[in-house]
């Protein structure tokens, strides 16, 4: 028997020392909720080491014992509250506890284990009375097979469902405890990581042997075809110098033809040249008559503008003195009808006043007559003496004695008649007032029905006004709108202008030489008739993205003067250095040599096209464009540039859009230039715009003066605006009108109601009064007849028949008389009221009308004034309208003058173009031959440099490469430097050779007769094929010595991958020697509790109905690793289908929790099992069937000490342990009872 007895002291509800036990091989303990079972269990748990945690408590120190406060054997309510807070200690709290637990080995030894807590903290444990620390006090448990951390040896309370409900990796880890295999988890994990580190070093190295294998392999392919390359190198070479000397012989052919077709030509310009001059004087002297006619009609054009101009000045006085008329018109108009609406109400007022006046006379008159009746009345009524009034009262005295039962009924009736009159007369007043109020609201809604025609009317006429001052305020909108768009649109052109304008450079100062220059270029052309212009000037880039290009390749001669003739630049020159007017190119079209245009470069390149084609310019300065630009390219793209100059070898000047130069010797000239010359192209367009500009603005002034006034547009809106404020109020009357209309409705109704409901009520009330009237009618009579017996004398004295006469009498004259003064009063005062209201509206009406009168004597003398400006205005525009009529019949006759002097000198510009033609013919073929000898010398000093650069080995018979300049010579040739002979005729251009002459005998006789160009392509097309595969090769030159390098590297990784497998080998043999055990491990305990399983849930389910039990076995989700996956429970209770375990009922996952429990601690079992309430969720048969499991198996061996609550469990147990609360001394006590002595 492993556990004896639990002793504890002060631990949790157990004050003191007491002792447990003992324990048999089955001890049930009882007790009832709240005696402290479970605290007993927790004892347990805290003597075997389980941590605070799985106590149910926060730390260790809440396990000591505290007592409560006591007073007179009671625990008062503030005790209780210090208790429950902690605040204070009650009686018998400990410092300290401590738990020991008792046990006896197979060898009959006995084990003391005892842990001690304080309330501090501080833990101490003991092994037999022996203080030890944990790890031995640990070991010892162990070593019983008492695993702390698996807790195989107790269930707590709800263990049983968590148990049940776990997860199947949450299964596995338990298992691994049970089994120790977790305990090899961090050896495994680090030779799992050590072998894959050393699997993938040894992956690298084999990948970094089979890449340098791989190298070795490339470089010595490269070392092959670097040898091939070298070869085709050599024959490209050959064909290239083949090349060079076909095409330096046939330059040196070309030479020498065009020099002797200019001296064939030469012959023939003498007599050209004097032809040309003839023709020449002819039209310069018709040009000087058509500019004295032009003269002419450009001075009456002034003055006719000039004319204009003085009449609409005068047009905006006009208008405005008409807008000045209308308004002053419109004002009198105005006040002349608000003044005979005065009057009208003056008139009305007036009438009203003195009706109001007449009537307040009359009223007065019968207040007075009404008065003076009353007092004549007073003197026939009965005026008593002292002494007879004082009889009257003694005698009115005795009378109130007489009849006293009557007189209480008459006083009772009176006041019931009096309640009852006061009902009839308010009935009766009531229907008065309604009868009353609906006759006025009657007459109410017919006025207001009336009132509601005339608004509506009102309302109508007034819309009608407004529609109509709305109509003419849009058609002044509509013109203005119409003027504002025209202006819109011209101010749109005079932006447009404006910023080309600004583009152009227009609102920059102009520096000193730039108008110096422009002034004599306008003096030279107004002095010399041949003078043209500039080149600026008379040429255009077809678009604004040519112009830096052509700009760039027109350079210096962008501001060169185009003549017609030499003499006429050599007379313009002297003029200049006459008036020391600066410098200044000159180029004559007639002697200038351009270089002839090479149409290859038309179509040569995509994004290359000619300087020439990209540029506007009338035919008659093409010799002097072609001598500017000559054969060069403006090329989109730096790209196509390169490929025109480098790729294809075209010794060409090439000028991107942006301006960087790739000369014909292959230099480059790039960057911003600081002369900004593309801005000129817009100068010749400047004086253009201006133009447009003084149009525009003219035409804007007129559009200005035709717009109508805003003060006109201010009146109308200023009338729409009084009509909207009157229609609104109108509107707001009608809307008011027409409430008032249906209120006046519904009030009708709700007054007929009224009377409908009221008229029963006052018969009924009729009815009352009569009756009470007559009962006190005889009461009267009868209280009358006593009182007569009594005044019989006093009435006969006084001369009345009876008293009530005189009673009566002196009562209704004085009611009379205070409702006659009191009418009269009221009348008069409401008359006096309303008329003086009315006589200070007819003030106001007065004051009104004075002050219209004012302002229409005011606007009719301004309306005189305004008419009398008008018509002097009106006169001064006609007298300047005939004057403007005789300056246009005077420039008709002068411009029919000018329109004949102009066909004279188009006449004359015929012939002298024909013979001008005839002559620049033969100057363009001698120029064109000339420019072919220089291109040829060009290309030849090209090939020179190209050999020389280059390196190739030219064949020379004399003379050396090295005395061609590497660079290209690019200034640019004096223009008037031409080459001329005395007789006017132009001599070979000559050409530098540089004394070299090259030995063509290597060239073939069928080479020299063939064309030259397709000799050049066929040469071309076997040099580019061969150059095609040379690029195509891309040897590596260096393949040898990185051969040699990448062997010697190969040996070492040879001998690293080698160490690497060996590492990987070893790494991997650790690794399975450290999984095999942990699977070892694992597998024993899994098998056996696989194994156990089934039999635990056969013995716990198994009953009379199912004599088999159910079926229960676990799975394994990783076979291999079992330990990394996890283990699926499932079990299938008794007559039922397999379903899943979170689908069981609470009392079936209890079993199958049960049967899990008992199989994993029948592998390494703890000498006893703790259950605490595991029945809980069991019913009577279930729990029935358990203890009938625990007391089968329950040996010295397999002790089970079970919690319970269910008496078909606890009594199958061998003893009993009960605990139940001592209230005396606040703690837990237990019982022991030995149950076998029961058995029998």
């Amino acid at each position: 028997m492993p556990l004896l007895r639990i002793e504890v002291c002060d631990f949790k509800s157990y004050r003191g020392h007491q002792t447990i036990g003992p324990f048999t091989n089955f001890t049930s303990v009882i007790g009832p909720n709240g005696a402290g079972k479970s605290n007993l269990m927790d004892a347990i748990s805290f003597v075997l080491g389980v941590k605070s945690a799985q106590l149910r408590s926060s730390q260790l120190k809440d396990l000591v014992y505290r007592g409560r406060r006591l007073a007179n054997g009671t625990q008062t309510q503030e005790g209780a509250e210090e208790d429950e807070e902690g605040e204070g200690e009650g009686e018998g709290t400990a410092k300290k506890a401590w738990v020991m637990a008792v046990f006896k080995d197979d060898n009959d030894k006995e084990w003391t284990f005892q842990r001690t807590i304080s309330t501090t903290g501080a833990s101490e444990y003991k092994l037999n009375k022996k203080v030890v620390t944990y790890s031995t006090y640990n070991a010892a448990l162990v070593s019983h097979n008492i695993l702390v951390k698996a807790k195989n040896f107790l269930v707590f309370q709800g263990d049983v469902e968590a148990v049940a409900s776990q997860s199947p990796r949450e299964l596995s880890r338990l298992i691994e405890q049970i089994s120790g295999s977790l305990e090899l988890s961090g050896e495994y994990e680090k030779a799992k990581e050590e072998q894959d580190k050393a699997t993938e070093n040894a992956t690298f190295n084999f990948t970094k042997r089979r890449g340098i294998a791989g190298e070795i392999k490339q470089y010595k392919e490269q070392k092959t075809e670097a040898e091939r390359f070298e070869g085709l190198c050599e024959e490209r070479d050959e064909l290239i110098l083949k090349r060079i000397l076909l095409k330096l012989f046939h330059i040196e052919d070309a030479i020498e033809t065009n020099t002797h077709a200019i001296n064939k030509k030469n012959k023939e310009l003498a007599g050209l040249r004097s032809e040309q001059a003839k023709h020449d004087s002819a039209l310069e002297a018709a040009r000087s008559e058509q500019a004295k006619a032009r003269g002419g009609v450009m001075q009456k054009e002034k003055q006719i503008k000039k004319a204009e101009k003085a009449a609409d000045a005068k047009k905006p006085e006009l208008a405005a003195s008409e807008a000045q008329i209308m308004h002053a018109t419109r004002k009198i108009e105005n006040a002349q009808k608000n003044l005979n609406d005065i009057a009208k109400n003056e008139e009305t007022l007036r009438k009203k006043v003195d009706s109001l006046k007449k009537e307040l006379i009359t009223v007065q008159r019968e207040a007075d007559k009404a008065q003076e009746e009353q007092r004549k009345a007073s003197r026939h009524n009965v005026a008593l003496s002292e002494d007879s009034l004082a009889q009257y009262q003694a005698l009115k005295s005795n009378a109130s004695m007489q009849a006293v039962d009557e007189r209480q009924a008459l006083e009772t009736l009176s006041r019931e008649e009096k309640t009852a009159n006061r009902t009839l007369v308010q009935l009766t007043e009531r229907s008065q007032t309604l009868e009353e109020k609906k006759k006025t609201r009657s007459e109410d809604l017919q006025g207001q029905l009336e009132r509601k025609a005339e608004l509506e009317g009102k309302v109508a006429g007034l819309q009608s006004e407004l529609a109509n001052a709305k109509q003419e305020l849009e058609n002044q909108q509509a013109e203005r709108a119409k003027i504002a768009k025209l202006e819109a649109e011209i101010d749109e052109k005079l932006q447009k202008i404006f910023h080309e304008l600004l583009q152009a450079g227009v609102d920059k100062v102009e520096s000193e030489r730039e108008a110096r220059l422009k002034e004599t270029l306008a003096n030279l052309q107004r002095i010399f008739p041949g003078v043209r212009g500039r080149v600026v000037d008379l040429c255009k880039p077809i678009q604004r993205k040519y112009e830096i290009a052509v700009s760039v390749i027109l350079g210096r001669n962008i501001d060169a003067i185009v003549v017609d003739e030499e003499k006429t630049a050599i007379d313009c020159i002297e003029y200049m250095r006459n008036q020391r007017a600066g410098q200044a190119t000159f180029i004559p079209l007639d002697t200038i040599q351009a270089k002839p245009v090479n149409d290859k470069f038309r179509s040569f390149a995509k994004g290359a096209r000619l300087a020439v084609d990209v540029v506007q310019y009338e035919p008659a300065i093409e010799r002097a464009i072609h001598h500017a630009c000559g054969n060069a390219l403006v090329c989109d793209t730096m790209d196509v540039a390169r490929f025109v100059c480098y790729e294809k070898g075209q010794e060409v000047k090439a000028v991107t859009l942006e301006g960087t130069v790739i000369h014909k010797s292959g230099l480059i000239t790039g960057g911003k230039s600081t002369h900004n010359n593309n801005k000129k192209w817009d100068e010749k367009d400047i004086q253009g715009l201006i133009r447009g500009r003084d149009s525009l603005q003219a035409q804007r002034l007129e559009l200005a003066k035709q717009k109508p006034k805003a003060k006109s547009d201010e009146n109308i809106i200023s009338e729409i605006s009084r009509l909207e404020a009157t229609i609104t109020v109108a509107r707001d009357d009608l809307t008011a009108c027409k409430l008032r209309v249906t209120g006046l409705k519904e009030e009708l109704k709700h007054v007929d109601k009224e009377l409908k409901n009221l008229s029963p009520q006052l018969k009924q009330a009729t009815s009352t009064h009569s009756a009470l009237k007559s009962r006190i009618d005889g009461l009267t009579q009868t209280i009358n007849a006593a009182e007569d017996a009594i005044f019989a004398s006093f009435c006969r004295k006084i001369g009345v028949t009876n008293i009530r006469e005189y009673e009566e009498r002196q009562l209704k004259i004085a009611q009379e008389e205070s409702q006659a003064r009191l009418r009269f009063d009221t009348q008069i005062a409401r008359l006096t009221h309303q008329c003086d209201f009315e006589e200070e509206g007819l003030r106001g009406i007065a004051d009104r009308s004075e002050r219209l009168q004012t302002i229409i004597a005011t606007e009719r003398g301004n309306l005189a004034k305004y008419q009398q400006h008008k018509s002097a205005k009106e006169a001064e525009i006609a007298s300047s309208l005939e004057v403007i009529e005789g300056l246009k019949e005077e420039l008709s006759r002068l411009q029919q003058a000018l329109e004949e002097k102009t066909k004279e000198v188009e006449q004359v510009k015929k012939t002298t173009s024909k013979a001008g033609k005839v002559l620049d013919q033969a100057l363009k073929e001698i120029a064109t031959a000339n420019d072919e000898i220089e291109k040829l010398a060009l290309d030849r000093s090209s090939i020179y440099r190209k050999c020389r650069l280059e390196e190739i080995k030219l064949p020379l018979t004399e003379g050396n490469l090295k005395n061609v300049p590497m660079e290209e010579n690019l200034r640019e040739e004096v223009t008037m430097d031409v080459d001329e002979d005395e007789d006017a005729t132009q001599r070979p251009k000559a050409v530098a050779d540089y004394g070299i002459e090259v030995d063509f005998d290597s060239v073939d006789d069928d080479d020299r007769e063939k064309d030259p160009a397709e000799a050049v392509a066929d040469l071309d097309k076997d040099i580019a094929k061969i150059s095609s595969e040379i690029e195509r090769m891309a040897p590596n030159m260096k393949a040898m010595e990185r051969l040699d390098d990448v062997e010697a590297k190969l040996a070492q990784t040879e001998k690293e991958a080698d160490k690497a497998r060996k590492d990987s080998k070893e790494a991997r043999d650790r690794y399975n020697d450290v999984k095999k055990r942990r699977c070892d491990l694992f597998n024993k305990a899994y098998n056996h509790i696989s194994d156990r399983i089934d039999q635990v849930y056969k013995d716990l389910t198994k009953g009379k109905a199912a004599p088999m039990g159910g079926v229960a076995y676990l799975s394994l989700e990783d076979n291999e690793e079992p330990y990394n996956g996890g283990i699926k429970y499932h079990a299938m209770p008794p007559m039922k289908r397999f379903r899943d375990m979170e689908q069981l009922s609470g009392g079936e996952k209890t079993v199958a929790a049960l049967a899990l429990l008992f199989a994993i601690h029948s592998y390494q079992p703890a000498p006893f099992f703790v259950l605490d309430e595991v029945d809980a969720a069991l019913d009577n048969t279930n729990v029935a069937k358990v203890a009938n499991y625990i007391r089968t198996h329950a040996s010295d061996n397999f002790q089970f000490i079970v919690i319970s609550l269910k008496n078909s469990l606890y009594e199958r147990g061998n003893s009993l342990v009960g605990i139940y609360r001592d209230q005396d001394v606040n703690s837990s006590r237990t019982l022991t009872l030995d149950l076998m002595q029961y058995d029998d």
